[in-house]
């Protein structure tokens, strides 16, 4: 047999092992949810968005990865960007503006749910972040009313309650907040720790 004729199939041989050990190397969606979570724990913000980043380029659908990217941002002080990446969520579930009424949301739990349909992110916790990230960047009104909504909707009723409150500490109106954080202490002792702050 002709040498170079065996030298070229090593090669090729030598080339096939490669890749496949390239390819079984790369990790797995989850592995990279796993090693963003480990960074995030490390307080390591930017870290972990790229993480989501390459998450969001091989699953452009998965709303949790879209959701803790702009968490991410909120924890990092970068308040436009995380507002922007949540309002993104929104448009992905079809909700254009406030007036949209009928949003279809899949159970995650059905056995014929996708995993696409696993990693949504509940409307109300949206517009809950949305309402923390808002209240970051001072649009106090447009924060307390996205807090109001999630009361309405009865999700997170202790906590947007104290949000509130805090609101009105950042308006300078302390009396009012007092009375959120009394509601607020009705449903949990979370906001024991305001009253002592504000309130004593």
């Amino acid at each position: 047999m002709d040498r170079s004729l065996v030298q070229m199939r090593w090669r090729c041989l030598l080339a096939v092992i490669l890749f496949s050990s390239l390819f079984s190397c790369s990790p797995t969606t989850q592995d990279l949810y796993n090693k963003a979570e480990r960074l995030i724990d490390k307080k390591e913000y930017a870290k972990a968005i790229e993480i989501y980043n390459k998450i969001i380029r091989k699953n452009p659908g998965f709303q949790d990865a879209h959701y803790n990217k702009a968490w991410c941002y909120l924890q990092d002080s970068n308040f436009s960007k995380a507002l922007d990446h949540f309002e993104y969520i929104l448009r992905m579930k079809g909700i254009k503006d406030d007036s949209t009424q009928f949003i279809i949301e899949w159970n995650a739990d059905s056995p014929f749910a996708s995993e696409k349909d696993k990693r949504q992110i509940p409307v109300d916790e949206i517009y809950y972040q949305i309402a923390i990230t808002k209240y970051h960047m001072d649009s106090l009104p447009v924060a307390y009313r996205g807090f109001q909504r999630c009361i309405t909707k009865d999700y997170l009723k202790s906590d947007c309650l104290i949000w509130q409150g805090l609101t009105w500490v950042k308006a300078g109106e302390n009396t009012k907040a007092c009375e959120l954080f009394s509601k607020a202490k009705y449903l949990s002792n979370d906001a024991d720790a305001y009253i002592r702050d504000y309130c004593q």
